[in-house]
């Protein structure tokens, strides 16, 4: 049985565990909060078999652990990885993976010298779908890639963490890696911020932005909206010279069409998991990974991390959000 530990016991983190107990082969072996009361209460209610500690350097210690999932807010994840990393724990990271680039460089060198799995829980790059819509990239199905675009929004303006700066919060850093994301895996690791529009909170924190991404060359560009303050679509579009392919919901594909030029659907597949399941891919990724003795998923490695830290730090700079 592959053992997982939880580090945090919000919202995200409940989501996982009802994941991992319909993941093959998996279970959630600890929870860790830093009130017992409310990791025992977490662990009643989402895996009552899993043993519960009061204090996070507890469950990084615990020796039946095989990857602890670190689900506290963004600007403690540098921290728990750290704590983890040194007890030689492998550990997959609730996106983002850290607070900038050197916080996600520092995580990966400790790791690399212990030899220790590391991945950024960016979900979306493990769905089937996902995985898909590159594979029809790859064989040319659409052409040259020309023009990515998206938008995701929900109305999350009552959510305490996503009004504070000190814990991370903002549009940009919760919701923009999902398209950042989206435009490295197709565009890959040449790609730079060229222009970010961002309206903001009293407290610092973005509520929307808008930024373009751009390859090296400048031969793709990524246009994309992220907000805090509604619902949008959540879809986006790949435009290619020969053709498109439409997503629907960047943040958790439900569907994608391969299209001609003017429109004529060629392909459409469907997602097969519901929302919540979708967690499942991920999971399944990383213990077949640390399994295996790799340090690095492929579908979400540390390369692919580090330009999306790189790409964080630079919107949020423009934001006047950097710390």
């Amino acid at each position: 049985m592959f053992n997982i530990g939880i580090l945090g016991c919000g919202k995200i983190a409940a989501k996982m565990a009802q994941a991992i107990s319909k993941t093959e082969g998996c279970q959630v072996a600890g929870v860790a909060a830093r009130q017992r009361s409310r990791a025992k209460k977490f662990a009643e209610s989402f895996c009552p078999d899993a043993k519960v500690y009061s204090g996070y350097e507890k469950l990084a210690a615990a020796k039946d652990i095989d990857l602890i999932y670190i689900a506290t807010p963004n600007s403690y994840h540098y921290e728990h990885a750290i704590l983890c990393i040194k007890e030689y724990k492998n550990v997959l990271i609730e996106k983002p993976l850290a607070m900038n680039e050197g916080e996600a460089r520092s995580i990966f060198c400790e790791a690399k010298n212990r030899n220790l799995f590391v991945c950024e829980a960016m979900w979306s790059s493990f769905m089937p779908l996902h995985l898909k819509m590159l594979e029809w990239i790859r064989e040319g199905r659409i052409g040259q890639v020309k023009y990515i675009t998206g938008d995701l929004g929900y109305d999350l303006t009552e959510v305490p963490r996503l009004n504070d700066p000190v814990l991370g919060g903002g549009a940009y850093l919760d919701l923009g890696v999902y398209p950042s994301n989206l435009a490295i895996s197709i565009i890959g690791t040449d790609i730079k911020a060229t222009h970010v529009y961002s309206k903001r909170l009293s407290t610092g924190c973005d509520k929307e932005t808008s930024y373009i991404l751009e390859s090296g060359d400048g031969s793709i560009i990524a246009d994309f909206f992220v907000t805090m303050g509604a619902d949008t679509t959540k879809d986006g579009s790949v435009i290619g010279e020969e053709g498109k392919i439409k997503i629907t919901n960047i943040n958790n594909y439900r569907k994608i069409a391969l299209l001609t030029k003017d429109d004529q659907v060629i392909e459409e597949i469907e997602a097969e998991k519901s929302i919540d399941d979708s967690y499942i891919y991920e999971i399944e990724a990383c213990r077949d990974a640390v399994t295996k003795g790799l340090i690095q998923c492929p579908e979400m490695n540390w390369d692919k991390s580090l330009k999306l830290a790189v790409i964080n730090d630079a919107v949020r700079a423009s934001i006047g959000q950097y710390m």
